[in-house]
């Protein structure tokens, strides 16, 4: 039978029987949407968790391993182990990262609020070419060096008055007065002592470092979207503070410009009482965020390299300038994993950081693979109903098909008709709970973004229909419901001609 002739017949046998295909499809409908649904939204879920946001999972954290009291076992990350590590065919680079190691303090103050911030255990450094091309890289340099030092302006002066006593503050008539109540009667007024104040014109980006009393270049500072996600939907609600903006730190930066981004790291204090003791006499620096990526430590502060090494050697000695905290790997291939780090272990006794992002991908994976398994399950029964009423639809029209054998159609023609009809059954049925399960993410996304409270990370949409899922689903629904209707199409068809017209 001529292939046009033959999908004529099907679709006009289709029209015919709309309503036992109608309800033989329904099953077919519920199946695929939950199957499609479920797929898509673990795709969106893991892009989230597994995106470059949160865990990259081709960018690997090498550490010493370490028992469980957090004590390292004798492995030392220094600079041979990264050019060994560097020369492996699956790595694509390899960034050492330092820990700052002593106690480190910062204060500043935004929208006119005070901030402590503990940086020891919080701060550590990246060699800068690791953020490389993004928008701050000119910025996230070290400016510590001798030719630059040559060349910078000696800090202006100017007068200051203070109070030596505490709980005093200096008025404009240059009297200490009490803070938080009015003066006694006859108590008398401390005068306010003069102080040089040393200070640099461009404070948005240099301050006054009191040791040569030159302006040095503020110390750049990254931060993660991570950490962004925590002060904008903890921190900042409970403190009234506004909300870094759409587009993080660097539309904040345009908004406020990078002198509302300056703060002091004060090295060797911390705000933990009973910190371990330093080699050198606490000291304050100029810092300032320029900008955030998720290169940086999640919760905490990232600075060049080089100005770690020099406080920890000067704050700490040689050994803890010359030791790595981890190193930043990423592999060529996602599959070159295995190999690696059973490289690492045998030949550096190294090992990788647990990776959060592995372990939240195995929990969606063993989720989604449940549904999946619920959704397959369904299909199936689908399929069998759909063997169930074409067996009854070919017990039927079993005189019809008896004058088409005798009319010259072949045994093949007869079975491609069934499992044509059967194929109409999968394409719409396939193509409607695919639509339905895009309707269903849609509507929860709208739901999200209406009603739900901001959250860290969360997401424009949670899920991802991509082209493979869609196309997928149509495909899985037509095989399926082709693998029901094959044993009836094969009775159909293996019908004698002269039988079949002779039944009642």
């Amino acid at each position: 039978m001529p292939f046009r002739k033959l999908v004529a017949m099907v679709l006009r046998n289709a029209v015919r029987n709309r309503g036992e295909f109608a309800l033989s499809a329904f099953g077919i409908v519920v199946g695929i949407a939950a199957f499609v649904f479920f797929l898509g939204l673990s795709g969106g879920v893991r892009a989230v968790i597994l995106g470059e946001d949160l865990f990259p999972i081709d960018r690997l954290e090498v550490v010493a391993p370490k028992v469980n009291v957090g004590i390292e076992l004798g492995a030392r990350l220094d600079d041979s182990v990264v050019e060994r590590i560097r020369a492996r065919p699956e790595v694509e680079y390899a960034i050492p990262r330092m820990r700052l190691s002593f106690p480190a303090r910062g204060e500043g103050k935004f929208e006119g609020q005070h901030i402590p911030l503990e940086l020891g255990g919080f701060c550590d450094g990246i060699e800068t070419s690791f953020v490389a091309g993004e928008s701050f890289a000119d910025l996230f340099r070290d400016w510590e060096t001798d030719d630059y030092l040559a060349q910078a302006d000696a800090c202006a002066v100017r007068d200051r008055y203070v109070c030596p006593r505490r709980g005093f503050a200096c008025g404009s008539d240059r009297l200490c007065h009490p803070l938080g109540r009015r003066p006694e009667p006859g108590e008398a007024l401390d005068p306010c002592l003069r102080v040089d104040d040393y200070y640099c014109e461009d404070s948005a980006h240099h301050y006054c470092d009191l040791r040569d009393r030159k302006c040095h270049h503020r110390v750049p500072v990254l931060v993660s979207p991570a950490f962004i996600e925590i002060f904008n939907n903890s921190f900042a609600a409970s403190h009234g503070l506004p909300r870094i903006p759409t587009g993080g730190i660097t539309a904040f930066i345009a908004l406020r410009g990078y002198r509302a981004m300056g703060f002091d790291i004060v090295l060797g204090e911390s705000y933990v009482s009973g910190s371990k003791a330093v080699k050198a006499p606490p000291r304050r620096v100029g810092a300032y965020v320029i900008g955030e990526t998720n290169k940086a430590m999640p919760i905490g502060a990232t600075i060049p390299i080089d100005y770690i090494k020099r406080w920890n050697r000067e704050y700490e000695g040689d050994d803890a300038a010359a030791q790595y905290s981890s190193i930043v790997v990423k592999v060529r291939d996602k599959e070159d994993i295995a190999r690696f780090s059973a490289w690492l272990r045998s030949d550096l006794g190294l090992e990788l950081e647990d990776s959060q992002g592995e372990r939240f991908a195995t929990a969606i994976f063993i989720v989604t693979a449940l549904f999946v398994l619920i959704s397959f399950i369904i299909v199936l029964i689908s399929a069998i109903n759909i063997a169930h009423t074409f067996f009854m639809q070919v017990s039927e029209r079993r005189r019809e098909i008896g004058l088409l054998r005798a009319l010259g159609a072949t045994q093949a023609d007869v079975r491609l008709l069934i499992l044509g009809e059967a194929s109409v059954i999968g394409l719409i049925g396939g193509g409607v709970g695919v639509g339905l399960a895009v309707a269903a993410g849609w509507a929860i996304d709208m739901a999200s973004k209406r009603w739900l409270p901001e959250f860290p990370f969360k997401p424009e949409t949670y899920f991802s229909f991509g082209p493979a899922i869609v196309a997928g689903g149509v495909v899985f629904a037509v095989l399926f419901c082709i693998l029901g209707g094959y044993l009836p199409a094969r009775r159909a068809a293996r019908m004698e001609p002269a039988q079949a017209l002779a039944a009642d």
